[in-house]
């Protein structure tokens, strides 16, 4: 038997590989003789990078690091990756992420998604036209203008005073008129491609700053302040360059990067997991398997909507090979992923148990999970065989 894991971290609990390690040692402890292939997995947003790095598949890798400028204006060190000559992958929570300030410290207004500017005009210095950008994570809620400015666009006030880099989200109302001249002259000649798994719009009660406002640091007086000065930049941006992004489904991911992507560089927006099975080439372990084992922390109703273990049974489904999916917990809903090509479900907590014990044992878990799935697989086959 061919088995492929292909599966999700465990947000708080053990990481993606660890996962893929724990379920792989339960079927082994039951099934010595089974060929398994580990193909951790991730959405496509904070944390691409270390999936990538730990993937055997991925051909012609370079780790490079450059220092750039944080979200509140700290120097940190973030990583890329080059595939060959043509290809970069950057993650943009490695430049602006969320996690690199303590959450008393967050502030949303004071955000800029400068540095992720940087690291883009370091790639197309280098001569690479195709870019992959990993969304998610963000501390900012700046509609990418810092990234922009690092790109070379420049931004003015109604006074025609040019607004200062690196700007953040504050700034946004400031914004009058635009001027593209010295953006980056690669850019028009380049490939960009975003992961993102997120269909919020820029503006409005469900775009960027109203629902993912609040996580970087933004209270409610804030929130209004915010929203009024994307609405602005909208509104310049709409009339200069002709294009209503607004509507567009993810382009209030990450603060309003999805909105900076379409505007400045033309970028195609996909769903993370679709990009992340690409870059893996987790085609060519799941046509050849017998079974696929995905999973993450929770499945519910939410899950359908871009998560990586639908992801991974989409593309299972294309080549006719069944899937279990392996979660914490199934919670409202899970049910409905039955329809998307998930044939079956195991909770790996055994009875009542609490969520701190859940998360310390995961590992544990998934690998007692693991063992029972595949001494129950092993009674169908030799039911089928009577």
């Amino acid at each position: 038997m061919n088995i492929v894991i292909a599966i999700d971290s465990f947000k708080g609990s053990c990481t993606a590989q660890q996962a893929c390690e724990a379920i792989a040692s339960g079927l082994i402890r039951y099934c010595p003789d089974i060929t398994i292939s580990q193909l951790p997995i991730a959405d496509g947003g904070e944390g691409l990078l270390q999936i990538l790095n730990a993937s055997p598949l991925l051909k012609g890798k370079k780790n490079r690091k450059m220092a750039v400028t944080g979200p509140y204006g700290q120097q940190i060190n973030a990583e890329y990756i080059t595939l060959g000559k043509d290809k970069a992958i950057v993650e943009m929570a490695q430049a602006c992420g969320l996690e690199l300030t303590p959450k008393t410290l967050r502030n949303a207004p004071k955000a800029s998604s400068y540095g992720l500017g940087q690291l883009i005009n370091q790639v197309l210095d280098e001569g690479i036209r195709y870019i992959i950008i990993g969304l998610g994570g963000s501390a900012t809620n700046d509609g990418g203008i810092g990234f922009a400015q690092a790109l070379g666009v420049q931004f003015f006030d109604k006074d025609n005073n040019l607004i200062p880099e690196p700007a953040t989200g504050e700034d946004l109302i400031r914004i009058y008129r635009i001027d593209l001249g010295k953006l980056h002259p690669a850019v028009k000649d380049s490939r960009f491609e975003a992961s993102c798994d997120v269909n919020n719009p820029l503006l409005g009660p469900n775009g960027a700053t109203h629902i993912y406002g609040p996580q970087k640091g933004a209270n409610q007086q804030q929130l209004q302040q915010l929203e009024m000065g994307m609405v602005n930049y909208h509104r310049v941006l709409c009339h200069q360059l002709n294009n209503d992004t607004n509507l567009t489904p993810g382009a209030g991911a990450a603060g309003g990067m999805g909105a900076a992507l379409m505007w400045f560089t033309q970028a195609k927006l996909r769903p993370g997991i679709e990009l992340v099975l690409e870059l893996l080439n987790a085609e060519s372990l799941i046509r050849n398997a017998d079974l696929v084992i995905t999973g993450e922390g929770k499945l519910d109703k939410q899950s359908s909507f871009g998560k990586a273990p639908v992801g991974v049974a989409n593309l299972a489904a294309a080549y006719n090979k069944p899937v279990i999916a392996l979660a914490g917990s199934l919670g409202d809903g899970s049910e409905t992923l039955y329809q998307h090509n998930i044939n079956a479900m195991w909770s790996i907590c055994p009875g009542p148990i609490s969520l701190e014990d859940s998360m310390k044992n995961a590992e544990a878990l998934l690998s007692d999970t693991a063992e029972a799935l595949i001494r129950t697989i092993h009674i169908g086959m030799r039911l089928k065989a009577q």
